[in-house]
């Protein structure tokens, strides 16, 4: 893996490298630790995906290994104290660790450390969430649009399925959720689903107040069935480099339009949706996520 974090739970990525590593540890124990009476030193962080400790390679010249072209990230399997303890079922679905695995549908133990550090993300962050998710879909949610998303998140637990992750948060709120009709939603006039909507023919984006966003709506009597759903969710592997997409499907009157808009995720969703945000936070959505997900 090319990324990691410092502490469990967090929903985080930072790229490997020296000084990412030096800025974040400040090079103090638990992170760098020294055996062999002081003669090796091992460097630890967190896998930002299952929480497990992982031991950084080629991160200085001296290292061992330190033969690969660029330093990575690779799972150990015990526990680093004051760090984070080993969980080997969380290990063997992590997707850095086997990113070609086969789901089963198994779902994690109801405390799974990260199900629960999920839950608690979601709970915290649920503005940042909603931000995050029309930054990757180009698709407004309102109040009220989010609450059921939410609603449907938590009655599901998604939170105990292995195809959850930090990294995916925001997508979760609608992946193997039923499709959902987009008429009279907003969209992002920017964003590639926007693109595609205004090229269908019973499809009109109306220009609403805000200069962002556009309303769909239709362009023939009676009742339009546009929904969306995502599918196809994959891992794609390029050297030590991981990346993550789905694709955002639509339908116009059950027929699939949209069929290529594969968009891959955002690891860092969360620093980018605090910026996006300029700081601010959306009690209204903060109020129904700790209405809807109890203090854990």
């Amino acid at each position: 893996m090319d990324v990691f974090k410092t502490k469990p739970g967090e929903a985080i990525s930072i790229m490997i490298t020296e000084r990412n590593y030096v800025d974040a540890t400040q090079m103090k124990c638990p992170y760098v630790m020294s055996y062999d009476g002081e003669r090796t030193t091992t460097y630890y962080a967190v896998c930002p995906a299952c929480d497990n400790p992982i031991v950084l390679v080629g991160l200085f010249r001296s290292q061992e290994e330190s033969r690969a072209r660029r330093p990575y990230g690779r799972h150990v399997p015990f526990d680093v104290p004051e760090l984070c303890q080993y969980d080997e079922d969380a290990y063997l679905s992590c997707p850095y660790a086997n990113p070609d695995r086969r789901r089963s549908g198994r779902r994690r133990l109801p405390k799974s450390r990260t199900g629960l550090g999920l839950y608690r993300v979601m709970r915290a962050e649920f503005d940042r969430v909603v931000q995050a998710w029309e930054a990757w879909s180009g698709l407004h949610l309102g109040a009220g649009a989010a609450e059921e998303a939410l609603c449907r998140w938590a009655g599901d637990e998604v939170w105990r399925y292995y195809e959850a992750t930090y990294q995916n948060l925001p997508q979760t709120l609608f992946y193997g959720a039923p499709a959902r009709n987009l008429v009279k939603m907003y969209v992002v006039k920017t964003g590639q689903l926007h693109t595609a909507l205004s090229n269908i023919p019973e499809v009109r984006l109306t220009p609403t107040r805000s200069a962002q966003y556009s309303q769909v709506d239709k362009t023939i009597r009676g009742f339009l069935s546009l929904d969306f759903h995502l599918a196809n969710h994959k891992y794609h592997t390029s050297g030590v480099q991981l990346t993550e997409s789905f694709d955002l499907r639509v339908t116009c009157q059950n027929r699939r339009t949209c069929s290529s808009l594969t968009l891959e995720t955002d690891p860092n969703w969360l620093n980018r949706a605090c910026k996006d945000l300029n700081g601010r936070r959306d009690e209204n959505l903060l109020d129904i996520a700790r209405r809807l997900l109890t203090e854990s």
